[in-house]
């Protein structure tokens, strides 16, 4: 019988690149997406949200995700990285929440 949840250990590697050691090296989504947002202004003169910064980064993966399966490749690491966004954008969602309800730790 096979196993109908192969494929969904992305999420897990996901979560553990967002959690772990890129986590320990960039700091929170927020603050990194907040740095990348104004050096991507301040570059083009084009202003975005961090949210809008970060889903630019899944359009990139998506691009990419486009690009080798049109070409018959999967790409294993795009699709970990495309999660790893989104979960990046729900990590700022989150922040800005509790920032907002004053549960600030």
């Amino acid at each position: 019988m096979a196993n109908e949840t192969k494929g969904a250990e992305v999420l897990l590697e996901a979560h553990n690149l967002i959690t772990g050691d890129r986590h320990s090296a960039y700091a929170h989504p927020l603050e990194d997406y907040t740095q990348t947002r104004d050096i991507f202004e301040a570059l083009t003169g084009i202003r975005m949200s961090v949210e809008q910064a970060i889903l630019f980064m899944v359009s990139v993966k998506l691009s990419r995700l486009r690009t080798a399966m049109s070409e018959g490749r999967w790409a294993h690491d795009t699709v970990v990285d495309t999660a790893g966004y989104i979960g990046c954008l729900s990590m700022v969602n989150a922040k800005r929440t509790d920032e907002f309800l004053g549960e600030v730790r």
